[in-house]
């Protein structure tokens, strides 16, 4: 954008009479010594001081220009100064009035855009929107850079600017005082070369040497690596019980148990009945071998189809607390309401048998199983067995659980 708005027009610091008619310059004329403004403005970020005042520096030399007849002025080229003064070149050529207006328009674009953290450059870009006459333009830019205009810090920021302009070029800076402030024949004081864009007072950040050091761990660090230890520890000695609680947890999921049944009364033994004259078995010198188990019911009736007995938490045996799982199928075309079974433990070398209290369970709508788990205390015994026998809907029996399954000997 600064590319386009060349044109050069040094109007400032000229007499009155030399701004009635700015002379057309050839394109070998000698440039100013400084630097372009699109070059600075790419190394360098101006503040809204330094900014305002090189807006001002263009209003100065184009506002003379625009009451001379501006409809045929083409802007060349615009520098900054070693003093820090923006100059405009220009050469008269057949342009119209809103060519120029558009470079001119350009021209205070890219000074707004450069300054930053501040209101100018808002209300610069506000002053560009929707303006097609010069002389409007001007206006409108005049009042925008006016509240950062201040002519106490003129020469310092001209200063500034002067040190920007050096360091783009690659040249020692300029002494901070201005010609004025000089005294006669003194000569300014040497300067390290090289390009900066740094103020005098800065300095490069020193890395602190402490930071270099390697320290020695603090208490905190310790006990946090004390608690780190003790943590692992735990977990390495807690590993397996939590293994055991989740397997437990997993089987729970698996083989759900009816929360009513929790609250059941564990079913009272009634009276052993007189035993039943058995036959015989043959005996053989471990002992003999136990007869097979009547449990006076069929395997299904009526809507009942089958009824299974099995062991609900591991292996149990005589002497010993069961928990025996019961399943009742049912029909699917049937309707029932309510299931009642018990359990019935025999004594498969004496006959004896102990019955055990009923169970209810009501069924579910549509539902074809009823299940339970019922704990039972298992009497002495050499060879026994676990039955489930329903009373309602109808009289069936499960297959007899013998503990133990296989070599029992009375």
């Amino acid at each position: 954008m600064i590319e386009a708005v060349t044109g050069l027009l040094t109007r400032r610091n000229e007499p009155a009479d030399a701004r009635s008619e700015p002379p057309e310059q050839p394109d070998h004329a000698a440039p100013v010594s400084g630097v372009a403004l699109g070059r600075l403005l790419a190394a360098a970020i101006l503040s809204p001081a330094q900014a305002s005042l090189l807006v001002a520096d263009a209003l100065d030399q184009l506002e003379p220009a625009r009451s001379e007849g501006q409809d045929r002025i083409r802007l060349r080229n615009v520098t900054v100064s070693d003093s820090g003064h923006l100059t405009i070149e220009y050469a008269r050529g057949a342009v119209s009035g809103h060519d120029v207006t558009e470079e001119v328009t350009g021209l205070f674009r890219s000074i707004a855009t450069n300054c930053r953290g501040s209101a100018l450059p808002g209300r610069l870009h506000e002053s560009l929107l929707e303006t097609t006459d010069l002389d409007v333009l001007l206006q409108r830019v005049r009042l925008a850079v006016e509240p950062d205009v201040d002519a106490a810090e003129e020469s310092r920021k001209r200063c500034q600017l002067a040190r920007l302009v050096a360091a783009t070029r690659g040249r020692p800076r300029p002494d901070d005082r201005t010609v004025e402030e000089r005294t006669a024949g003194e000569k300014p004081p040497p300067v390290d070369t090289g390009s900066t864009l740094a103020s005098p007072g800065w300095f490069p950040p020193a890395r602190n040497p402490w930071h270099r050091r390697k320290r020695r761990p603090s208490r905190r660090q310790g006990a946090l690596g004390l608690v780190a230890i003790l943590i692992l520890f735990a977990a390495v000695w807690m590993a397996p019980r939590a293994w055991s609680d989740l397997r437990r947890g997993w089987d729970a999921v698996l083989n759900p148990v009816n929360p009513e049944e929790q609250n059941q009364i564990r079913p009272v033994s009634p009276p052993p009945e007189p035993p039943a004259e058995q036959p015989t078995p043959a005996t053989t010198d471990a002992g003999r071998v136990p007869p097979p188990v009547d449990v006076g019911a069929p395997g299904s009736a009526g809507p009942i189809t089958l009824v299974t007995a099995t062991r609900a938490n591991g292996e149990c045996g005589p002497g010993q607390a069961c928990e025996i799982r019961i399943d009742v199928h049912l029909d699917p075309a049937a309707t029932v309401d309510a299931v009642t079974w018990r359990v019935n433990v025999y004594d498969r070398c004496s006959g004896e048998v102990r019955a055990g209290g009923d169970v209810s369970e009501r069924v579910q709508p549509g539902s074809q199983q009823v299940y339970g788990i019922v704990r039972t205390d298992l009497p002495p015994g050499a060879a026994l067995a676990v039955a489930a026998i329903t009373s309602a809907p109808a009289t069936a029996a499960s297959e007899p659980l013998l503990m133990p399954a296989e070599n029992a000997r009375c």
